[in-house]
């Protein structure tokens, strides 16, 4: 009988955590300079490459405690890795930051992961970075 009920207590356990991984989701925003807060932009937003932009990723609600991977992607003939980096979120903080600086004209994604859950895909955002000197 206990053992029964240590396998049906691990059963709960077990559900709990996938249930709390699965179905993380949350909103992307971006600031350039001079904006003085976070916009959601729909669609593919561009940006000039000399141009720094902020960007923000917050979760809709809170997830516990879970290490959160961030990957910068460029589109070549595949998509290549071009940094990777991670941040913790909790029940106080559900915000990662990044920044979007120094990269050549082309175009690049941002994957947002569950590191925690075998790096789980959350959440990308498409993005374009063009060279100034080409709107002349």
């Amino acid at each position: 009988m206990i053992r029964v009920l240590k396998y049906i207590t691990m059963i709960f356990v077990l559900a709990a955590l996938a249930i709390s991984c699965v179905g993380m989701k949350g909103q992307f925003g971006f600031r350039r300079f001079g904006d003085d807060a976070y916009r959601r932009i729909d669609g593919v937003p561009e940006f000039a490459g000399d141009e720094q932009v902020s960007w923000v990723y917050a979760f809709k609600k809170k997830y516990g405690e879970h290490e959160i991977g961030v990957v910068y992607l460029k589109k070549e003939l595949v998509w290549v890795e071009v940094l990777n980096t991670s941040s913790r979120i909790d029940n106080a903080v559900r915000v990662v930051y990044g920044t979007i600086k120094d990269l050549p004209p082309g175009e690049y994604r941002i994957d947002i992961t569950d590191v925690s859950n075998d790096n789980l895909l959350i959440d990308s955002k498409d993005f374009i970075v063009y060279d100034r000197e080409d709107e002349e």
